[in-house]
């Protein structure tokens, strides 16, 4: 019959994909959201429809999350529900959300004795790159360096409540920290997602920045691979608490990424100046190749998508059948 996992954002763009894996082996999936799955995550969940249940709340509320919650026999939480645009000069909306609401999930796993917590926290908690690759032990505050924006601070704020609800209720709380994550269905950019999409449906792409700047691209299944990794993992297994959801490969620049696209659909225009802009240099302090050798000897996570290319291959053909299944649905409802 298999578990019974609560996914928070579930109906969003990595928690769908973790979703759509835990459906696929089999388990009982309790979606936590302030909207069930739609768009691209609608379609990429489509074939496991039933096989999930949806509760809509958003995670600050506490009343709402556990009257949801009791209803169900959960073993087990992926907490990936968090708010990233709307936070930027909204202090008090980063804690409510992807500091308290951690909390609440973290309230949830005591009172109802869940065995695990997987928390997906950010690279955004690193300062500038102290040595690469960068493991779990690179330090996240410096004497001179802190995080410099709300999103990073709140997920600091949440890493160290999940070692107090460890150490002292014995909370069992894995961290994964991922990594510029790209796929059909994504949302926060990353210069990748415009270049991609638009290629596809033959519209231009002009970026006056962020040529320069590296990341780790990590291919959505990888990180959602990665995830259900760390729920099965046996508790004696586990040495660490911090892993990154990351290729582990040398970073690739949003310039080369442009390359890449245009080899694979030929005739398409991107152009991106090489230029930094003022948000892209706060962001390439913290990039560095990360280590993930602490997840594949632990967790055994292997990534699938190591090759940025063959992910870029998967977002297009899947952003494509996205496409299709939407034209197709438009036709059969002309027809009616």
């Amino acid at each position: 019959m298999g578990e019974t996992i609560l996914v928070t954002g579930g109906s969003g763009f990595i928690g769908s994909y973790v979703v759509k894996q835990l459906c696929a082996r089999g388990e009982n999936v309790v979606i936590y959201d302030v909207r069930p799955p739609r768009e691209e995550q609608a379609w990429l969940l489509e074939p496991y429809a039933g096989k999930y249940q949806v509760e809509l709340g958003g995670i600050e509320d506490w009343s709402r999350l556990f009257n949801a919650v009791k209803k169900y026999p959960i073993t087990k939480v992926v907490h990936t529900a968090a708010i990233v645009a709307l936070i930027t000069d909204r202090p008090t909306l980063a804690i409510d959300v992807n500091f308290m609401g951690t909390i609440h999930v973290l309230e949830a796993a005591r009172i109802f004795n869940y065995a695990r917590v997987v928390y997906y926290s950010s690279i955004g908690v690193l300062p500038s790159v102290q040595y690469q690759p960068i493991d779990a032990k690179h330090p996240i505050f410096l004497a001179d360096e802190g995080p410099t924006n709300f999103y990073g601070a709140a997920k600091i704020a949440s890493e160290a409540f999940c070692w107090a609800y460890q150490t002292r209720f014995g909370i069992d709380v894995l961290i994964i920290r991922p990594s510029a994550v790209y796929g059909c269905g994504q949302q926060f950019p990353n210069y990748i997602k415009p270049m991609i999409e638009n290629a596809v449906r033959g519209i231009p792409t002009h970026f006056d920045h962020g040529g320069k700047h590296p990341r780790d691209y990590t291919h959505a299944e990888d990180v959602a691979q990665l995830t259900l990794c760390a729920l099965d993992v046996p508790a004696d297994r586990v040495q660490d608490r911090v892993f990154y959801g990351a290729t582990g490969e040398p970073l690739v620049t949003a310039g080369q990424v442009a390359e890449m696209i245009k080899e694979q659909i030929p005739g398409s225009v991107i152009e991106i100046a090489t230029e930094l802009d003022a948000e892209d240099v706060l962001g390439v302090r913290l990039r560095g190749q990360l280590n993930i050798e602490n997840g594949r000897k632990q967790l055994g996570y292997e990534p699938r998508f190591k090759d940025l290319r063959a992910g870029i291959r998967d977002y297009i053909e899947n952003y494509r059948a996205y496409l299709q299944s939407q034209e197709s649905g438009r036709n059969r409802s002309t027809r009616a």
